[in-house]
């Protein structure tokens, strides 16, 4: 039996639970349950939905649609449209800087700028989901995922390194992304590597 039919065994929801719950495990990090449900949910989706995002009624590919072009909707749309569109905002930029954090190796917009677009559209959407009632089970989990997005991003790029790096450009990569963001489940797999990273001075580009 290959790899790809033992796959099918297992339904999106369940694989990405169980790499969602053991990221966390191996970071020592704790999910409450509504917050690690929407990580695989939001993973799950992203997946069978073949890679877009909807914005409304026109499926957007994610990787080129600009979160400001997003935000720039969300701004203009009616009211009650907003929360949606923040959601969309806040669930593309933590499955891109997430799950796709080598598509910023060699682009000139820093993760950060992701995280810090991410962490405030989760805390509009449940800023603005806080009068609908059907709405209040997501109210906590927007607030929680804004508060702790970064411990969020890195949850979904553990559960996203499924392969060991080879080449030792991989691993330059890896000290650079590290030495950037002081990311504690980078400097785990540096050390994975044989490496005590050392903090250098990075230099932002102009």
């Amino acid at each position: 039996m290959t790899s790809t039919s033992l796959d099918l065994l297992v339904s999106p929801q369940e694989f990405f639970h169980d790499k969602i719950t053991t990221a966390s495990r191996q970071l020592n990090v704790k999910l409450e349950e509504h917050v690690e449900f929407y990580l695989v949910n939001l993973l799950t989706n992203f997946v069978t939905s073949t890679g877009t995002a909807f914005d409304g009624e026109e499926p957007q590919t994610i990787l080129s649609t600009p979160l400001a072009f997003m935000l720039k909707r969300a701004l203009e749309a009616p009211s009650d449209k907003q929360s949606t569109l923040y959601r969309q905002l806040g669930d593309t930029s933590l499955y891109l800087s997430g799950f796709f954090q080598d598509y910023f190796n060699n682009k000139t917009i820093d993760i950060n700028y992701y995280i810090s677009m991410g962490a405030s559209a989760y805390k509009q959407a449940g800023s603005l989901s806080k009068n609908q009632a059907r709405d209040d089970s997501l109210q906590a989990t927007f607030h929680a995922l804004s508060d702790n997005f970064s411990q969020a991003v890195e949850v979904v790029a553990q559960a996203s390194d499924s392969t060991a790096m080879q080449k030792n450009e991989d691993i330059l990569i890896l000290y650079d992304r590290w030495n950037r963001s002081g990311s504690e489940r980078l400097r785990l797999l540096l050390q994975e590597k044989g490496i005590q990273p050392i903090k250098v001075p990075y230099k932002q580009a102009q």
